[in-house]
């Protein structure tokens, strides 16, 4: 599995965030997109997953019909909103619906994966933001789509919730992983790094 981006430029309005962007990336690989606060880390990482489109040029997973593409990606962001009025239970059962999660995943596979054992019947509203982002990255981790694409993962995260998380994402490394970050340990456990700054 692949992403390749080719001569990628996005702006808005009139100003370029990204400019002539091109690599390839590689399954196998972790990638980590660095760059200061509104730098375009974000927006970087939305056309790579076909979020977004350029304004130029192109990104294609040449493995992949262009119509199955989202079915090989998962996603997570802190701006990325769960449903909030919905329970976890409700939550989980929509996301096997869906073809996020597999079937086998159920409410007690996924309490144990995330160390966590919230109100199952509980909105997920009232959770505390660091769970609202342990549950979203423990759906991301736990889907078995080959391309894993995480902004920011640790936001929110205590100490304690970081090292479950690099814990978890070490057992990840047959994927393909891109990190859109600043945070050094993000940036750390990455293979390969990007500056956003380049591409200015």
């Amino acid at each position: 599995m692949e992403i390749l981006a080719q001569n990628i430029s996005k702006k808005f309005r009139q100003e370029y965030v990204i400019k002539q962007f091109s690599y390839q990336f590689k399954a196998g690989n972790s990638y980590a997109i660095t760059g200061p606060n509104g730098s375009g880390k974000s927006t970087l990482l939305q056309l790579l997953a076909q979020y977004t489109l350029p304004n130029s040029g192109k990104v294609e997973m040449p493995q992949v019909d262009a119509e199955n593409v989202y079915s090989q990606i998962t996603y997570a962001a802190p701006y990325v909103e769960l449903i909030e009025e919905y329970t976890l239970v409700e939550h989980l059962e929509l996301l096997k619906k869906n073809q996020y999660l597999p079937f086998s995943i159920n409410i007690d596979i996924f309490e144990k994966f995330i160390e966590l054992s919230p109100d199952r019947h509980k909105p997920i509203k009232n959770y505390s933001s660091g769970m609202r982002q342990k549950i979203k990255l423990g759906f991301a981790l736990l889907s078995d789509r080959p391309v894993l694409l995480l902004d920011e993962p640790t936001t929110n995260f205590d100490e304690s919730a970081k090292n479950w998380f690099f814990d978890r994402l070490n057992e990840q490394k047959e994927k393909l992983i891109i990190i859109a970050s600043n945070e050094a340990r993000e940036i750390e456990f990455c293979s390969h790094r990007i500056s956003i700054q380049d591409f200015k």
